[in-house]
């Protein structure tokens, strides 16, 4: 297990490519005095620092330094459902401005909102948005043609299946368009570099957390610190940290592939499948390679076999060592010729325990079977 880095949210934001190409597209929207459509996961990791982030990227860029970004939720803020522009006079406007404006009159309430400078200096960010309330809010958004940000801009952060489209003051910014697992991925070897295991386990490590989480970096990091991969898995670390109650509303929306929602409802063949994957991208490489080292170091005895047997391997002879496989290689060395003579005999113990291992595991990865956490301690350790 590794150390806590209490600022790893900042440099997921700041850092990794994905979710940095969110927080400056972002940014770049509002400095083109563009309302922005930020469609993310409902399991967004680090919804905060994105917002900061998002702030610091914006505040970087221009000269406008009384520009703020203020938050407010659709549910909570407008528990009785106003619509958009009312709600926005509610809550910005004197009491003057908010009684003076008529739905009869010949300006719109967009125009009477940016003529009397409501919101501006503002970026208001609405999230809470469903669909129903994120259409509502497009619609009154599109109403604004703002000449620069000081006019006052909105950021809708929406999530499921809505669709917006672009406009000339309207950009649509999906959060899974910019990040992946390999992001993920890329930011778990950062926070292994923290730790003590060998540069195969921090591979490997990286790996499996990263196609268990999918793109929730928040968990993936919560399972780095809690799980010794030596001794345990994903799915063993994924069960105490649902236990523990902080990720309690993730997974919860409908549809979701978020792997607690995968562990709650019964679905753990999808986590196993996803922990086969990355052993297949990482442990069967190591695999290959110490098949290779091994029939070097052996090259001759092989050869010599090969020449005075028949050996067929997929249907067909083979004579060139380098061509045998694991599989092969068992079956050779228990093969009995005459009495006690095996058709390969290797004089080293641990050589031949090392072949059948390594057989084991690569056959069970053949099979879309998980290699155990000793297993994988095994082969990631060289030991049998």
């Amino acid at each position: 297990m590794i150390m806590r880095y209490t600022a790893w949210e900042e440099f997921w934001w700041n850092s990794i490519t994905g979710a940095r190409t969110v927080v400056d597209r972002v940014a770049m929207a509002l400095l083109e005095n563009k309302m922005v459509v930020l469609k993310v996961p409902s399991d967004l990791p680090w919804r905060y620092p994105m917002r900061s982030a998002i702030q610091n990227a914006f505040n970087e860029r221009t000269d406008a330094r009384d520009i703020v970004i203020e938050t407010i939720d659709a549910v909570d803020n407008n528990p009785t459902d106003q619509e958009p522009g009312r709600f926005i006079l509610q809550t910005y406007a004197s009491s003057s401005i908010r009684t003076g404006y008529r739905e009869k009159s010949r300006i719109s309430i967009q125009d009477y909102i940016s003529d009397r400078n409501v919101i501006k200096n503002r970026i208001i960010w609405v999230k809470g948005l469903d669909q129903r309330t994120a259409g509502k809010w497009l619609s009154f958004c599109r109403g604004f043609s703002p000449r620069s940000a000081a006019d006052g801009l909105f950021v809708l952060e929406v999530h499921g299946n809505f669709t917006s489209g672009d406009s000339r003051y309207i950009q649509s910014i999906d959060f899974d368009d910019c990040v992946s697992s390999y992001d993920v991925q890329q930011f778990n070897s950062f926070i292994m570099d923290e730790s003590s295991y060998s540069t195969d386990w921090k591979r490997y490590i990286a790996a499996a957390a990263a196609s268990v989480c999918g793109t929730d970096a928040e968990l993936s990091a919560m399972l780095l610190e809690q799980v010794d991969f030596r001794s345990e898995t994903a799915v063993d670390g994924l069960q105490r940290i649902d236990r523990q109650g902080d990720f309690a509303r993730r997974g919860t929306e409908d549809g979701s592939d978020h792997p607690l929602r995968y562990l709650r409802t019964g679905g753990t063949a999808e986590l196993w499948h996803r922990i086969w994957t990355a052993q297949i991208q990482v442990l069967f490489p190591l695999i290959e390679l110490e098949r290779q080292k091994l029939i070097e170091k052996w090259h001759d005895s092989i050869e010599e076999a090969l020449q005075e047997n028949h050996v067929e391997q997929f249907g067909a002879a083979v004579t060139d060592p380098a061509e045998v496989e694991l599989g092969t290689l068992c079956y050779m060395m228990r093969c009995r010729v005459s009495g006690d003579y095996r058709m390969l005999y290797i004089p080293e113990e641990a050589d031949r325990e090392r072949i059948r291992f390594l057989h084991e595991c690569r056959n069970k990865l053949a099979h879309m079977n998980c290699c155990a956490p000793g297993q994988v301690a095994a082969l990631l350790d060289g030991v049998c």
